[in-house]
């Protein structure tokens, strides 16, 4: 049965939540072999031959360079006599009930909080500094925290609102020093954040950077989770979610990777015990629940905000 995963808008069989793993990035070449698949199914030597436009290539070549460019691509599969198609592999799921499913308390969550340079990864702002706080069994087994150098400028009003500057990090590694760090510290669990598109778009931004990967994986929202759980709370901020299970956030901790991590995976922990109080017991049944979150209508008499560009002043992203 395929549907609409909650957490980050992809469709999606029901069964086991994918961890956090890298897969090959897209490239021109990859866009061929998806449009000359769209017409059917075909060997390895037309494949190729149209792709990379050569002619008379021996078989046994045809079929290392198409394993070389597809076979980490889950856009493509193998159809029974050998060929190419355009559509993934039946994914391994648990089985059509949500008894064949392990329970909540059994999977392994990755919570990640970043500080950058600026809110917008697509324009090069750059990670400042990642925590990853791995919470298994209803605890928090391992925390990996380190300061980033973004290999450009922090802006003053950044370095205001979170307290990283310059000679903070100046003499720390790069991203691409400690991807397989966080690549280690990430594996094997679902991506979980407070604004969780935010932290994924600019860790995907920065593996791509270092490795020429990308990230792919189920993600968990704790601002989205909490909308269902705690309706009646005035914000979702990791402020107030934060105050509302009583987790303290030490003084200095705010808007610093780590501070927010722990935070984050504390509340994740009571969002997953009150998750159980309604009846979610497995992966399914939460994004179930999540998903019928009821949509509040818009408020009255707000001022509608100007188009034009405005500098960023506050922390916009927990």
């Amino acid at each position: 049965m395929e549907h609409v995963d909650p957490m980050s808008g992809t469709r999606l069989e029901r069964g086991a939540p994918a961890a956090v793993a890298t897969r090959a990035t897209s490239s021109l070449l990859i866009e061929r072999a998806a449009d000359f698949l769209k017409a059917g199914p075909a060997s390895s030597q037309q494949l190729v031959s149209s792709v990379c436009q050569l002619s008379a290539l021996p078989a046994d070549i045809a079929e290392h360079l198409a394993l070389t460019l597809l076979r980490e691509h889950p856009r493509f599969s193998r159809t029974g006599d050998g060929g190419w198609q355009v559509g993934e592999a039946a994914p391994r799921v648990w089985g059509t009930s949500y008894a064949d499913e392990p329970l909540l308390s059994e999977l392994s969550f990755a919570v990640v909080d970043v500080e950058t340079t600026g809110g917008r990864s697509e324009n090069g702002d750059r990670i400042t500094e990642i925590a990853v706080a791995t919470v298994r069994g209803g605890k928090i087994i391992d925390v990996y925290e380190t300061l980033v150098n973004p290999e450009r400028p922090i802006p003053p009003f950044i370095s205001q609102l979170t307290h990283i500057s310059w000679p903070m990090v100046r003499d720390k590694a790069p991203f691409r020093g400690i991807a397989e760090d966080v690549l280690r510290a990430l594996e094997g669990s679902i991506f979980v954040a407070h604004n969780a598109n935010f932290d994924w778009r600019f860790v995907n931004s920065e593996v791509r950077r270092a490795t020429g990967r990308e990230l792919t994986g189920r993600r968990l929202c704790t601002v989205r989770m909490a909308r269902r759980f705690l309706p009646q709370l005035r914000s979702r901020s990791l402020d107030w979610v934060a105050g509302h299970y009583n987790v303290e956030i030490p003084e200095g901790r705010r808007h610093r990777a780590g501070g927010d991590a722990i935070a984050t995976a504390l509340c994740l922990i009571a969002m997953l015990r009150d998750a159980r109080a309604h009846g979610c017991d497995k992966w399914s049944q939460l994004e179930t629940y999540i998903a019928n979150t009821p949509r509040l209508g818009r408020r009255r008499g707000r001022r509608r905000l100007s188009g034009m560009p405005r500098p960023v002043d506050k922390d916009t992203t927990a």
